[in-house]
């Protein structure tokens, strides 16, 4: 049996560890190993043990991803070939100081909603009704009904790919709609968010209208990724989705809601490769009615040859056809 490559962690990686359960969307294949670092001493020891495997022969190399929440992501039904990191044992914290979270970058965002509403600090509402960590959250910009995660942050604690910490502001992030600048082989390990004192009562009440909002406009009863494009400039990608007549589309098991046609969901068996070809499909049918090219919000997790393309507008298959 292969044993993992790098020693001194506290936890056995776990080989072969399915993914979908994992994520939202409830789909996708195995990770090669999965691994859970204790504390971010474990981690910064278990991203120098994978640079130095770089250093070495191409068949001893291993590459790895961080999974958050498993809210934006898109696993390949062949799995991932390499590491995934899983921060949510090591990075767990929250604590508050004064009008300030430190929050670890495995802490839900849910989790920091609720955290700041009962401790009477407002300004993070927004983020009780979006799935996911910290970390994933800072990753892409997260953010709903006016708020986002650069308007909060004070400073973020981070780790480069050789384990090495550092922290950085908003502005040193180029934080902008959902993106930000941090490169692709460096991970969020923490954040201070800078809130407001509000009335516990008048938060929760925030929340519950947010999240009403939610349970009427978005498909909740299936699993999904959320937005799976960004939003173009001046107009909005569900919209430019369903002027193009896909709501409904099915792919398999896969289908553009009709709710909200941003939101692809998993009526119960869906494949990634499914979910794929509604994609490219979507975003080829996009560009030939208008000429805008949607850019996709969630990641993509896989071998290689996982990326999108875009598909001719065949003719689709509708829910309940």
């Amino acid at each position: 049996m292969e044993s993992f490559p790098v020693t001194g962690l506290e936890h056995s990686p776990l080989a072969w560890e399915p993914l979908a359960p994992r994520t939202t969307w409830r789909m996708g294949g195995p990770a090669r190993w999965l691994v859970q670092p204790v504390d971010l001493a474990e981690l910064a020891g278990l991203l120098a043990g994978l640079a130095r495997l770089e250093d070495g022969p191409p068949h001893e190399q291993l590459p790895w991803v961080v999974l958050g929440g498993g809210s934006n992501l898109l696993v390949d039904d062949a799995g991932y070939p390499g590491v995934v990191i899983d921060l949510t044992r090591g990075c767990g914290s929250l604590v508050r100081q004064g009008a300030t979270i430190l929050a670890g970058a495995g802490v839900t965002t849910r989790a920091l909603a609720h955290f700041a509403r009962r401790e009477g600090l407002t300004g993070a509402e927004f983020l009780a009704g979006i799935p996911g960590t910290i970390g994933g959250a800072l990753r892409m910009n997260a953010g709903a009904y006016g708020g986002d995660m650069a308007r909060m942050l004070e400073q973020a604690e981070v780790m480069d790919p050789r384990g090495e910490r550092h922290r950085r502001t908003p502005e040193q992030l180029g934080m902008g709609y959902r993106t930000c600048n941090l490169p692709a082989d460096w991970l969020f390990t923490g954040a201070e968010f800078r809130l407001t004192p509000g009335d516990p009562q008048a938060i929760r009440q925030r929340m519950r209208e947010l999240n009403q909002r939610r349970r009427q406009s978005q498909p909740l009863e299936f699993p999904s990724a959320g937005s799976v494009f960004k939003n173009p400039p001046g107009t909005q990608a569900w919209r430019l989705i369903r002027e193009a007549g896909l709501a409904g589309v099915r792919r398999g098991r896969a289908e553009i809601s009709e709710r909200h046609c941003n939101f692809f969901i998993n009526r119960g068996g869906a494949r990634a490769a499914d979910m794929m070809a509604l994609m490219a499909q979507a975003r080829a049918a996009v560009r030939q009615r208008t000429g805008v090219v949607l850019e996709p919000e969630v990641r993509l997790l896989g071998g290689p040859g996982w990326v999108l393309l875009e598909s001719p507008a065949s003719s689709p298959d509708r829910a309940g056809g």
